[in-house]
C-alpha cells in the first residue's frame, strides 16, 4: 500500500507524486501522513482539514469553506470499551408513538412489531420507556431497567395500544423527553414516530425544536421518523436537526422496523462520544456551519456521538478579515471526544492555509480546489434543501424568498468552478426540488419528502437500513 501525503495549503490527501513533491490539486507543498495507530492507546478516530480555496484576495474580507471529515472504525478499539459483554454501557431507549386515527392499519401494527423487535435487540440492564400520543398524551410504560419480566410487560402493553383521535406530537415528545432525562443512562434515545400534522397543543416548529434542542445540551439524543406522505417533513426534519440525531422518510410502513431498529443500532453502536471540532483560527476570524445540526460556539463546533463505521462532513464557511498582501494564514485544530470507556481522546487536525500573495486584479476561480469545492457544493444544496422545506411549512411566500435566496446563493458559489455547465445543471436540480415542494400532488408531496430526508442523510450520514 502507498503511503500517502497530505498538502499544507489544501489538506488533500493523496498517493506520492512522481517527480517533485508538489499537490496535484492547488500546487502547494507535500508532507507524509500517517493514520493513528489502531493499538487503541491513543486516538482512533480518524479527522482531517480540507480547504476548498487557498488564494485570497489582499485588503479585502472574504469567506472560505472547511471540510472536517472524520471517520469513524468498523470496530471501537478493546482497550476503549466499556468492560462489559456488550462492550459499551446501559442505555435508555424511549419510543415516542404517534397512535392517532391515522395511523390505524398496517402503520400502528408495524410501529408495534417494531417495538418488540428493538426491545428484543435491548439488553437486560438497559432503560425502555414508551411515550403515545393522539389526542391525549400517555405514558404506557414508564423508564424500567430492561429484564425479562419487563419484556413481558412490554408485549403486554403493546397489544393494548389502539389507534384514533389527533395528533398531539409537542406534547408526546416532551413527555418522552421528561422520561429520558428522568433516568437518564451513558446513552440516551428519543425516537419520536408519526405519519401526520402536529394538530393539538404546540405547532410551532421553531418552538417544538427547541425542546429537542434542550435535550440534546443534557445528553439526550433525538431522531424522527415520518411514516406515508401525509406528515410535516419539517418539523420532523427540525426536531432531528436540533436533537443532534437522525430524521428518516419512510415511504412505507413496512420500512417501520428496519429505521426503528437500525437507529437505535447506531446510538447502541458508539465510536466516538461527546466529539467536538476545536479549532486554531486566525486573529479576527470566526466559522459557522453549514447545517445548524452542528451548533457552533465561538471555535468549538459540537459533531455530537458518533457510531462506529461513519464517515461524517461537517462544512465550516471560514470569516476572514481583510489581510495584506504576503500573508499566509494557516487554520487547523483538534478533534477531541471521548471513547466508551470514558477516556478523553483527542486527533490533531492537518494545518490548511490561505495564501494573500496572488496578483491583483483576483479572479474569483483562483487557488479552487475543485474537488473540495464540489463537495461542499453538494452540502449547501443539501442546506438549501432543508432551509426550503422549513420554509415550505411557513407558507409559498415564505418558499419563494427562501427559494430564491439559496439559488443565488448556489449560483454565486458555483461560478467559482469556471465551469458554467455544471452551474446550470446545479441550479436545475435545486429548482426542480423546490418545484416538489411547491407542489400539491402526491407525486410531488413524496418526492420532497424523499428530497429532505436524502438531504438530511447527507449532513449526518444516515444510513438505508432497508437496504443493508
Amino acid at each position: 500500500m502507498p503511503r500517502l501525503m497530505r498538502c499544507k495549503f489544501c489538506g488533500t490527501l493523496q498517493d506520492e507524486p512522481v517527480g517533485a513533491k508538489l499537490c496535484v490539486q492547488c500546487g502547494g507543498p507535500l508532507d507524509w501522513w500517517e493514520a493513528p495507530s489502531p493499538a487503541g492507546k491513543g486516538t482512533y478516530v480518524l479527522a482531517q482539514l480540507e480547504l476548498d480555496q487557498i488564494a485570497a484576495p489582499p485588503g479585502k474580507p472574504v469567506e472560505r469553506h472547511l471540510i472536517a471529515t472524520i471517520e469513524t472504525p468498523d470496530e471501537v478499539p478493546a482497550a476503549q470499551q466499556v468492560k462489559t459483554s456488550s462492550g459499551r454501557e446501559p442505555l435508555h431507549f424511549c419510543a415516542v408513538l404517534d397512535i392517532s386515527g391515522s395511523m390505524s392499519g398496517d402503520k400502528i401494527d408495524a410501529a408495534k412489531r417494531a417495538v418488540r423487535s428493538a426491545v428484543g435487540r435491548l439488553q437486560d440492564g438497559d432503560v425502555f420507556s414508551l411515550v403515545t400520543f393522539a389526542t391525549d398524551v400517555r405514558c404506557p410504560l414508564s423508564a424500567r431497567r430492561v429484564d425479562a419480566n419487563l419484556r413481558r410487560v412490554i408485549r403486554s402493553s403493546l397489544s393494548e395500544i389502539r389507534a384514533g383521535g389527533q395528533t398531539a406530537l409537542c406534547g408526546g415528545l416532551e413527555l418522552g423527553l421528561s422520561q429520558a432525562l428522568d433516568a437518564r443512562q451513558g446513552t440516551n434515545l428519543v425516537l419520536v414516530l408519526s405519519d401526520g400534522q402536529a394538530n393539538v397543543g404546540e405547532t410551532d416548529i421553531e418552538v417544538i425544536g427547541r425542546r429537542a434542542m434542550d435535550a440534546r445540551a443534557q445528553g439526550v439524543t433525538v431522531s424522527s421518523l415520518g411514516v406515508g406522505r401525509d406528515y410535516n417533513e419539517a418539523l420532523m426534519a427540525e426536531i432531528a436537526i436540533d436533537g443532534g440525531g437522525r430524521f428518516y422518510h419512510l415511504a412505507d410502513a413496512d420500512q417501520i422496523e428496519a429505521y426503528l431498529t437500525g437507529e437505535l443500532g447506531e446510538m447502541a453502536s458508539l465510536a466516538a462520544r461527546n466529539a467536538t471540532l476545536v479549532l486554531d483560527l486566525p486573529s479576527g476570524a470566526s466559522v459557522r456551519a453549514l447545517s445548524a445540526a452542528y451548533p457552533v460556539r465561538g471555535n468549538q463546533v459540537t459533531v455530537g456521538d458518533m457510531p462506529v463505521d461513519t464517515r461524517l462532513e461537517v462544512v465550516l464557511q471560514l470569516h476572514i478579515p481583510p489581510q495584506e498582501a504576503g500573508t499566509r494564514l494557516p487554520v487547523g485544530g483538534t478533534l477531541r471526544y471521548r471513547s466508551p470507556a470514558g477516556n478523553a481522546l483527542s486527533t490533531a487536525l492537518n494545518q490548511v492555509t490561505v495564501r494573500y500573495d496572488l496578483e491583483v486584479p483576483f479572479v474569483i476561480t483562483a487557488g479552487v480546489v475543485r474537488p473540495t469545492a464540489r463537495r461542499v457544493l453538494a452540502h449547501m444544496q443539501s442546506a438549501g434543501v432543508l432551509a426550503a422545506t422549513k420554509a415550505a411549512a411557513l407558507g409559498p411566500d415564505h418558499l419563494t424568498r427562501v427559494g430564491d435566496a439559496e439559488l443565488s446563493k448556489l449560483g454565486r458559489y458555483a461560478a467559482i468552478l469556471g465551469e458554467d455547465s455544471f452551474k446550470d445543471d446545479v441550479l436545475a436540480e435545486e429548482a426542480q426540488v423546490l418545484g416538489f415542494m411547491r407542489g400539491r400532488t402526491r407525486s410531488a408531496r413524496d418526492k420532497a419528502k424523499a428530497a429532505t430526508h436524502a438531504a438530511m442523510s447527507h449532513h449526518r450520514a444516515s444510513k438505508d437500513f432497508d437496504k443493508m
